[in-house]
């Protein structure tokens, strides 16, 4: 999606970094080394209070990795966060994407476990409408450096509407197995750079000998 000059770093150090490096490459080379710059905020505690060995309040992410999962610390340090913005997290937070990391695993785990029946060959248009949609607004929002709000809508679509109703739909028959299954491989596709340790698993599952990180980005009639 970016171009390869971007540069991402933390606001606090915009004039002490990314303007030296900006003024020293452009008179060294000529040319500036990079052209965007994405400056995230600052993580902070559950209470909106700068961490601090001093206060004992640091998250140490090697001690929510082993409790909650390296995919659960990523997704709520990015889920919801907005460029230029300090972002508070907090134990209610790597919970709730730990809880989000099981639903997707056990919504895969379902699907794939299903016997393929020829009497479940159905396909729902507005179904694969659906997911077209999601395609090109996650798409969309990536684009745009919204990464925050892209995590938001894979995180709510992928539980509200794959899971309490697609699913459920799919046990009755009104979707395909195929169906279901190709909308499970497309929201692995977009939560992949979110959620690449969960997703890359599951995906081996659904495709063996294939690599989820080598796959294309899925794109949609409208892009």
């Amino acid at each position: 999606f970016y171009p390869t000059t971007v540069m991402e770093t933390g606001y606090d150090i915009l004039p002490f970094w990314v303007m030296r490096m900006l003024m020293i490459g452009q008179f060294t080379t000529g040319t500036l080394p990079f052209s965007t710059v994405y400056l995230h905020g600052l993580v902070r505690d559950s209470n909106g209070k700068k961490m601090s060995k001093s206060k004992g309040n640091v998250v140490n992410p090697l001690e929510i990795i082993d409790q909650y999962g390296s995919d659960a610390l990523r997704m709520a340090l990015v889920i919801r966060s907005t460029a230029g913005l300090d972002k508070s997290v907090g134990d209610a937070d790597f919970k709730a994407m730990r809880n989000f990391t099981n639903k997707l695993w056990n919504a895969a785990r379902f699907i794939t476990l299903q016997k393929e029946d020829t009497a479940l060959l159905s396909q729902d248009v507005e179904f694969e409408k659906h997911v077209q949609e999601v395609i090109s607004q996650v798409t969309q929002q990536l684009q745009e450096y919204k990464l925050g709000l892209a995590a938001d809508t894979l995180y709510n679509e992928f539980w509200h509407w794959f899971c309490d109703i697609c699913i459920e739909e799919a046990k009755s028959g009104k979707i395909g197995q195929a169906q279901i299954k190709s909308g499970l491989e497309t929201f692995l596709l977009l939560l992949h750079p979110f959620m690449p340790f969960v997703t890359e698993t599951i995906w081996q599952e659904l495709r063996p000998g294939t690599i989820l990180s080598l796959a294309e980005w899925p794109t949609s009639p409208a892009q």
